[in-house]
């Protein structure tokens, strides 16, 4: 972590005042254990126990640069708020982002997966459907039926790719938007233009095992479809 966080870290793990919202945003980032040394720690004016100096003067953690540090880390990046050049991460928004993932390998059950998605489509009031492959053939139309809320929705589609005459005729009170959507490779789920449910190898291994499948859930920073 950046100094600046590294001691607003400290002060929340010792009971001390600590910035809220600079603690939530860096908890979202947060995975054990956050790597110092000894500079650091002087740098931020937190007193380092016997036990502590020694053990980081051990594992040769004294006087490296955070850039150095970051380097001996599982996955090589810096927290701080104000820097987004590499190997630096915003903890108030980044394009490293720490999202809910699943990864499925081949022959794993995707029934957790199914459950998941159709709970984040349950209260949608609009969804975008976006896959350039799944549904060319009229598969995997049944899988969009028990996925999407029987109730008055809004569904964004792109007839290049999807025939939605089994879904017009399916629940009575979804409305259709036919609309030339941007081309992608990944394949979408956006509900609500707030959440953004991403399928790297599409709806087809939604329920087919053959394949590995994983898919990603994150907040919409950008507007990809326009409701």
């Amino acid at each position: 972590m950046s100094d600046e966080l590294q001691k607003e870290f400290c002060n929340f793990k010792e009971g001390k005042a600590y910035d809220r919202n600079l603690i939530e945003n860096l908890l979202h980032y947060y995975k054990p254990s956050i790597l110092t040394n000894t500079s650091q720690l002087k740098r931020i004016g937190k007193d380092i126990s016997k036990q502590l100096e020694t053990t980081l003067r051990k594992s040769g953690f004294t006087t490296q640069s955070l850039e150095d540090l970051a380097q001996n880390t599982t996955y090589k990046i810096i927290l701080c708020k104000d820097k987004d050049h590499y190997p630096y991460v915003n903890i108030n928004g980044d394009k490293i982002e720490n999202n809910l993932t699943a990864c499925f390998f081949k022959r794993e059950n995707r029934q957790k997966a199914i459950e998941h998605i159709t709970a984040l489509c349950r209260k949608a009031k609009n969804i975008s459907i976006y896959d350039k492959y799944s549904f060319l053939n009229g598969a995997n139309i049944e899988l969009l039926k028990s996925i999407l809320p029987l109730k008055e929705l809004s569904i964004t589609y792109d007839s290049q790719y999807i025939n939605v005459v089994a879904l017009q005729e399916y629940c009575a009170k979804w409305t259709f938007i036919d609309r030339t959507l941007p081309e992608y490779h990944d394949r979408y789920l956006v509900v609500d233009d707030k959440i953004e449910i991403i399928l790297t190898s599409g709806f087809d291994y939604l329920i087919r095992n053959e394949k590995e499948f994983t898919y990603i859930v994150r907040p919409v920073s950008r507007q990809r479809f326009l409701m």
